[in-house]
């Protein structure tokens, strides 16, 4: 990585007292994301596409045609997830050690897919027509976070792709080389990039999908371009935006476009709609602006609203359950709205109310105790392995911030 004093910089905004506040407004944006994906599962997938969980779940096809120029386009918050996870990740692990960073991934990620994986699949046992060995088997892969599908729910998909930028930054710092963290990904973005360039052109028509298939994923090839935006504004932020970081990001945002552009074309032929990409595009450039005004102004909001702080982290750790419950815990719902003769926008809303309040249950009252349990085992078994001299003595583990 070049110094700062051989390119022009400009002012850095973030200071280095604040490196461990919360991060309120991020927290706001990962939960309407969840409510992006929400809202296409439940209100587009649902009665498009037959064959979908949230379809087999509802029961019958409940149509909301006013709400599909946004609901088909929602499978751009899982794009929103990954820029998320890219500066949240570096944020978190810019002075953690390499077991703290990975104990603590374990102990983020585990505890919700197992409760939710397990109540899925007890729904699934009632309304899916599987047989119970082919449920069990998508049970187990979930449970193990098996990269390559099928899983008890669809939404697990990303889990794979998370934890394979997680893996990446793992290795960094286990080798001592964090500090090339913004080269590494910034050289993954780039390749993204190429990539869905090469694949907008006529020269090659079927690349877009080769680089969308299950290994490229794992790779980062396909959402790489959206990993590196998140790495390079916490570098800015951190260290300042110089104009080799601002071309970074120009690049990785042109990568970023073309992909979420190919997956809406892709959607548009799977569901029969006429292909429209500004929708997708226009919420993925305002997503950007509310990220990098939220990051401008987390300072002052704490300062000025301190409660925020609690609130929005409530909000913020409730989004990882919503998204691995809403498919199974909203379509159900909307299934007994409709039993009751609802219309359609009560059936909605009572969807998204159920999966909203099934996600505050079990991120205040489910994951903490799940979660303060598997540490207590992680720290018996160290502890264990250190007393027969299988593992060298370290410091406590500790808790991200």
């Amino acid at each position: 990585m070049a110094s700062a004093t051989k390119e022009s910089v400009l002012p850095a905004p973030a200071r280095p007292a604040q490196a461990h506040r919360s991060l309120a407004g991020l927290d706001l944006l990962r939960f309407g994301a969840a409510g992006l994906v929400m809202l296409y599962h439940l209100a587009c997938t649902a009665w498009l596409a037959p064959s979908s969980e949230a379809a087999v779940l509802v029961g019958q096809p409940i149509p909301f045609p006013a709400l599909l120029p946004l609901s088909s386009q929602g499978w751009v918050g899982v794009e929103m997830f990954f820029v998320i996870s890219g500066y949240v990740i570096a944020y978190s692990a810019a002075r953690a050690r390499p077991s703290d960073f990975l104990v603590n991934r374990v102990l983020r990620l585990m505890p919700g897919v197992w409760f939710c994986a397990t109540v899925s699949f007890g729904l699934a046992l009632i309304f899916f027509p599987d047989g119970l060995l082919v449920l069990a088997e998508r049970y187990v892969r979930t449970l193990i976070l098996f990269p390559a599908p099928r899983w008890i729910d669809g939404v697990y998909w990303t889990l794979g792709v998370e934890i394979a930028f997680y893996s990446l930054i793992y290795a960094l710092l286990a080798m001592r080389r964090f500090d090339r963290l913004e080269p590494v990904i910034l050289a993954i973005g780039l390749v993204s990039t190429l990539a869905w360039c090469l694949a907008a052109m006529p020269l090659w028509p079927d690349l877009g999908r080769i680089i969308s298939t299950r290994g490229a994923k794992l790779l980062l090839l396909t959402h790489g371009c959206h990993f590196a935006l998140g790495v390079l504004l916490w570098s800015g932020m951190q260290k300042g935006f110089t104009v080799r970081r601002w071309l970074g990001l120009a690049l990785c945002l042109v990568g970023g476009l073309l992909q979420i552009r190919y997956d809406s074309s892709f959607v548009a032929a799977a569901f029969g709609l006429v292909r429209d990409d500004r929708m997708p595009l226009l919420l993925y450039g305002g997503f950007l602006i509310l990220f990098g005004l939220s990051l401008r102004a987390n300072a002052v909001l704490l300062d000025t609203y301190p409660g925020v702080t609690a609130a929005s982290r409530k909000i913020g750790l409730a989004t990882y359950p919503l998204y691995l419950l809403h498919t199974f815990i909203g379509a159900l719902a909307m299934r007994f709205a409709a039993a009751l003769g609802l219309p359609p926008a009560m059936i909605l809303a009572g969807g998204f109310g159920a999966a909203i309040a099934a996600a505050l249950l079990v991120s205040g009252w489910i994951e903490p105790p799940m979660r303060a349990s598997l540490r207590r085992a992680i720290e018996a078994g160290t502890a264990r392995l250190r007393n027969r001299g299988l593992l060298a003595a370290g410091r406590p583990l500790r808790s991200e911030p």
